[in-house]
């Protein structure tokens, strides 16, 4: 079981899907049992891809989401950030860690342009 993503795996999904940005998360709950869900988001111009993660870090799911279906983008908190994403058909609600072990520059950009979008 592999407990660490590193910057070389935001890379190669970054690579995979043509994205801009890559970075880290998880789904946000507030009871960690069961286990959260863990995401590779992938950012490009039009889309936001969410790679839903299994516990070894391979690939299980893929959700595409374009940018203008997106209805609202909620993005608070201190030190964790909470990002809802709401669209016409779901709302998924991911927690991103900006000090990452190892990828802090990666979440830190990742999160810069997500609250510029928030605006």
């Amino acid at each position: 079981m592999k407990w660490i993503v590193k910057k070389a795996d935001l890379e190669v999904y970054r690579q995979k899907f043509d994205g801009k940005l890559a970075a880290y998360a998880e789904e946000a709950k507030m009871i960690a049992l069961p286990l959260p869900k863990y995401y590779i988001l992938v950012l490009d111009e039009e889309k936001l891809h969410l790679i839903q993660l299994d516990l070894d870090f391979n690939e299980k799911a893929l959700q595409t989401i374009f940018l203008h279906d997106i209805t609202q983008l909620q993005f608070t908190g201190v030190l964790n950030k909470k990002l809802s994403i709401r669209t016409p058909n779901a709302t998924i609600k991911l927690l991103i860690k900006p000090m990452a072990m190892g990828i802090q520059e990666e979440q830190k950009r990742f999160l810069a342009r997500i609250a510029q979008m928030a605006k």
